[in-house]
C-alpha cells in the first residue's frame, strides 16, 4: 500500500487520517503497557535498584574522588582518561571494595 499524497488531501480526508493513527498509537500504547507490566517493568517507585549504595569501583589516588562505575562516567576520570591514563589505573582492588560494604543498607 502505498502512502496516501498529504498535499492533495481535502482538510476531511486529513482530519480522518489524524484519527486513524491516533487510534493505530493507542492500541500500540496499550499493547506495551500491557507488555511491560507482565515483566515487571512498571511500578509508581521506579526500580529496584534506585537508592542502593553500592561501593566505588575507581579511585583517583591523589585527590581520593571514587566513581562506583554506574551512570556516566566521572568528570575527574573523564579528565584523567582524556590525559592518557585509562579506567583500570584507577581500579579499586576488589578485596578493598569488598571491605568497604556490598552496598547494601541495614534498615
Amino acid at each position: 500500500m502505498q502512502p496516501p499524497d498529504l498535499k492533495t488531501l481535502t482538510i476531511h480526508e486529513l482530519l480522518s487520517l489524524r484519527k486513524d493513527i491516533d487510534a493505530q498509537l493507542l492500541a500500540h500504547r496499550a499493547e506495551l503497557q500491557a507488555q511491560l507490566a507482565e515483566i515487571g517493568s512498571v511500578s509508581g517507585k521506579g526500580g529496584t535498584i534506585r537508592g542502593i549504595k553500592i561501593a566505588p569501583k575507581y579511585r583517583h589516588p591523589i585527590t581520593g574522588e571514587t566513581w562506583s562505575g554506574r551512570g556516566g562516567v566521572a568528570g575527574w576520570l573523564a579528565r584523567e582518561i582524556a590525559a592518557g591514563r585509562t579506567r583500570e589505573d584507577f581500579l579499586i582492588e576488589k578485596v578493598n571494595r569488598q571491605a568497604a560494604g556490598d552496598g547494601r543498607r541495614n534498615k
